[in-house]
């Protein structure tokens, strides 16, 4: 006799197991890790061997992005923010707010140290100078920029949360932290505090911070549509 509790709530072991094992294959994890460390090595092998010198087609990119109309300058201000170290605290609170889960909240918190941490080691190690040092005429929209450029902290930090927020949004929806993140690259490339390059990377080492937290907390992509 078959137990109907089996065929209408879906308990039978097999199917169970099954959802378990498309869930939690590892393959997401191998692609958005691969994809971020591609951009983390490609933007740094794009870097000229002097790290005073900005390749053409960069420095043409960043005065596209930075000499738009400067009241945009404060629209673009709050999204900026989602980039700020902060996040570790906010972005985990949000997260816990909207999913009443621990561990996605715990990743969130993770990934932002992971991100923000990385970044100083890695503007340690290349040493790249910011805009207005490298270049001429650069329109600098925020107070007290300094340290390195490359990478940026605030790009790393967005895609971080990004990458552990799209492990439990519904699929539909995958996309929309990534909008985000995007968005708070671009604004740093408006404000004059990076260079394209300089986002680039650090869009790559958030990713790979987010993918490494969100493993560690055993984190596997939501099955919602």
């Amino acid at each position: 006799m078959h137990d109907a509790r089996g065929q209408a709530g879906g308990s039978d072991p097999n199917t169970r197991s099954s959802m378990v094992s498309q869930a939690g294959s590892p393959g997401w994890r191998v692609a958005a890790s691969s994809a971020g460390a591609g951009l983390l090595a490609l933007s740094w092998l794009l870097l000229d061997d002097r790290r005073d010198v900005v390749p053409d087609w960069e420095a043409d990119v960043f005065e596209a992005i930075n000499d738009q109309p400067d009241w945009l300058r404060w629209p673009l201000w709050f999204p900026m923010q989602f980039g700020n170290f902060w996040m570790c605290a906010a972005g985990a609170i949000g997260v816990y707010a909207a999913t009443r889960r621990v561990r996605p909240a715990l990743a969130t918190a993770a990934a932002v140290a992971l991100a923000w941490g990385g970044a100083k080691v890695v503007k340690n190690v290349v040493e790249r100078g910011r805009p207005a040092e490298l270049l001429g005429d650069v329109e600098v929209r925020e107070s007290g920029i300094h340290g390195q450029g490359y990478v940026s902290g605030h790009a790393a930090v967005a895609f971080a949360v990004a990458t552990v927020v799209a492990t439990v949004v519904p699929r539909g929806w995958r996309w929309a932290p990534f909008a985000v993140a995007s968005g708070v690259a671009l604004t740093r490339v408006y404000y004059g505090a990076h260079l394209p390059l300089d986002v680039v990377g650090g869009a790559g080492l958030g990713v790979v911070s987010g993918v490494t937290a969100s493993t560690a907390a055993g984190i596997t992509w939501s099955r919602r549509p």
